[in-house]
């Protein structure tokens, strides 16, 4: 096979040689895009998007940054509440020492206890319910007062399931006999809760 004569081309008038180069330069160009320029632009534009990525991440992380002074004062708040809340759930040993307390407080209503009943702990968790069946006897005022007192313990105590009967008259006061479930709250310790 022979090569065509170049020869020929030299002698094409001015405006197909001119054609004839805009062809070969063309050819040229597509070339270029299509095995170098092509590939560079997909891999720029898969960097920009990868660059973009990597803004708003750094973004994210100075905004993070921005706010750690106020979400560790946020978690200081938070630990603080949760010893506070702790503080009001006694533990194994203060447990006995609220009983008294609240025996305490009816006595010094000036109520008679006429019967004074823990009874089981029943799990809830992080915490345990304890319960106390009363029956006191007394005026009103002693009745309020008891209650009173029992509210402004330290310690969390409900009064619940509250029944109160007229009785006798002692000195001019009616008597008043009330019986309720006292519920207390105790916390369990992590392998207590478990059980």
């Amino acid at each position: 096979m022979q090569l065509p004569d170049i020869n020929v081309i030299f002698k094409l008038p001015l405006s197909k040689k001119l054609l004839i180069l805009g062809a070969v330069w063309l050819i040229i160009i597509g070339l270029f895009y299509w095995f170098l320029y092509s590939g560079k632009l997909a891999e720029k534009s898969a960097l920009n998007t990868k660059l973009e990525g990597l803004k708003n991440n750094v973004a994210d992380k100075q905004r993070i940054a921005g706010n750690l002074p106020k979400l560790k004062k946020e978690r200081e708040d938070l630990n603080n509440q949760l010893s506070q809340a702790l503080a009001q759930l006694p533990n194994e040993k203060e447990i006995a020492n609220l009983l008294a307390s609240i025996s305490d407080a009816a006595r010094g209503s000036r109520l008679d206890i006429l019967t004074f009943k823990p009874g089981k702990e029943t799990a809830k968790g992080f915490y345990a319910e304890v319960t106390i069946d009363m029956k006191v006897e007394g005026g009103y005022g002693s009745l309020f007062s008891f209650f009173e007192k029992v509210a402004e313990l330290p310690r969390i105590v409900n009064i619940n399931g509250l029944n109160i009967t007229s009785g006798k008259e002692v000195r001019g006061d009616i008597m008043l006999s009330a019986a309720f479930t006292a519920t207390t709250f105790k916390f369990l310790s992590q392998p207590e809760a478990k059980k």
